[in-house]
């Protein structure tokens, strides 16, 4: 109780901060309006896949344009007489999804920093840095779209190639706080260090649903909207810290990142008895450096690393490094190529390690403002430590093209 006090009691003096440095702003004032943008994503997929036997991976068809990736993004934003900005985002799914509405949430910002309220990413998934992709976020090693990740992941890689925290509770219903450093959030334009802080009552987003992180086989749909069950199996009294710093030095530009979070896990009324653990833990880091060689090219080296508790049996490491050379940035025309790699390790109790690799090369071309193409192939290995040598393992070959559009 005493550390719910004092949370509460941080929150509202940061909020009543923020507040009371808006009135001394000169700024004009701006009724609430909306603004409709977005993004869609469309790729085809190849891939030459050994038979597996085990680890629960099935077979894939060698051919897919599966997993398309789409949104629309409704933006509302005011600005009051005393210099507040108040807004709020609602995106919806571009296809038929479980989670139709991906995120709803609205937010406070001025000088001195900002506030979002609702269902969002936490903030060390909004605040890293990591490996530049080879082709675009989403077909890379750091972060994956929901829908549009190379390799659909199984057993300890808890959905794929990613650098998010597996139990981040992202999209849950919480609130995220930042200091400003000087620059707009979101922006990624400006320099200096920026600190940010997430706090996530409990795994609820939506009416009847859970994220289930450690519901084991039991079904999970007890969020409603009142105060929902501590046997969810999902995560309570979810704690997220960040921060990034971001700086250039002549031809140079800077950025680092680091990342923790602590999250109370929760069984469910059916799996009470069994081994969950009371909290887990885990922290990220990473960087990346541009290099600017002149005429509007680039070249940028990054990588990171993470460390988390998944389960009450289960660690995990993640290694994540690449190059990206842009002739032109994001102007019309420009050539990417890219390479990057990723290796994950599960080390669970009693059995041999779980380990999968994913190697990719890249190429992408800017057509225009907002239209990129892009291609790439790469190799992706998966060893089961659970099952009889080899008898769990399995190998790909793949290969894509797409196109993405932002609007």
């Amino acid at each position: 109780m005493k550390k719910t006090l004092l949370l509460q009691t941080a929150l509202v003096a940061a909020a009543g901060v923020m507040l009371a440095d808006a009135s001394f702003a000169q700024v004009k004032a701006e009724p609430l309006g909306v603004t409709v943008g977005g993004y869609m994503t469309r790729t085809f997929k190849v891939q030459d896949r050994d038979k597996v036997t085990g680890s629960g991976q099935t077979d894939k068809a060698p051919v897919t344009f599966g997993g398309p990736d789409a949104e629309i993004w409704f933006s509302l934003r005011a600005v009051l007489d005393n210099g507040l900005r108040i807004g709020g985002r609602v995106e919806l799914e571009g296809a038929s999804d479980g989670d139709q509405i991906d995120e709803s949430y609205v937010w406070f910002e001025n000088d001195m920093g900002r506030i979002e309220l609702g269902s969002t990413d936490r903030v060390a998934s909004k605040m890293q840095y990591f490996s530049p992709n080879a082709t675009f976020p989403g077909q890379g090693t750091g972060q994956v779209s929901e829908n549009s990740a190379i390799i659909a992941g199984t057993g300890n890689q808890a959905g794929g190639v990613s650098m998010w925290f597996a139990n981040a509770a992202n999209d849950a219903e919480g609130i995220n706080l930042y200091t400003s450093s000087n620059r707009y959030f979101g922006s990624k334009a400006g320099k200096g260090l920026q600190l940010g802080y997430s706090y996530t009552p409990d795994g609820c987003q939506d009416y009847n649903n859970a994220g289930g992180q450690f519901a084991a086989a039991a079904t999970v749909t007890n969020c409603d909207a009142g105060f929902s069950s501590t046997i969810n199996g999902s995560v309570r009294n979810q704690h997220t810290f960040a921060a990034n710093y971001i700086e250039s030095f002549g031809d140079v530009s800077v950025a680092l990142y680091a990342g923790y979070i602590s999250s109370r896990a929760e069984p469910t009324a059916a799996t009470a008895a069994a081994a969950v653990p009371k909290r887990v833990t885990g922290w990220n880091a990473g960087a990346q450096l541009t290099y600017a060689l002149g005429g509007g090219s680039t070249v940028a080296v990054g990588g990171g690393l993470k460390r988390e508790e998944v389960s009450a049996t289960v660690d995990r490491n993640v290694y994540v490094v690449g190059l990206m050379y842009l002739t032109n940035g994001a102007a019309p025309g420009s050539i990417g190529v890219g390479a990057d790699f990723w290796k994950s390790k599960g080390e669970e109790v009693g059995q041999a390690d779980d380990t999968a690799k994913l190697f990719q090369v890249g190429v992408s071309y800017q057509l225009a403002t907002g239209i990129k193409l892009y291609g790439g192939a790469g190799t992706y290995e998966w060893e089961d430590g659970a099952a009889a040598i080899g008898a769990g393992d399995s190998k790909a070959n793949f290969g894509l093209l797409g196109v993405n559009l932002v609007f």
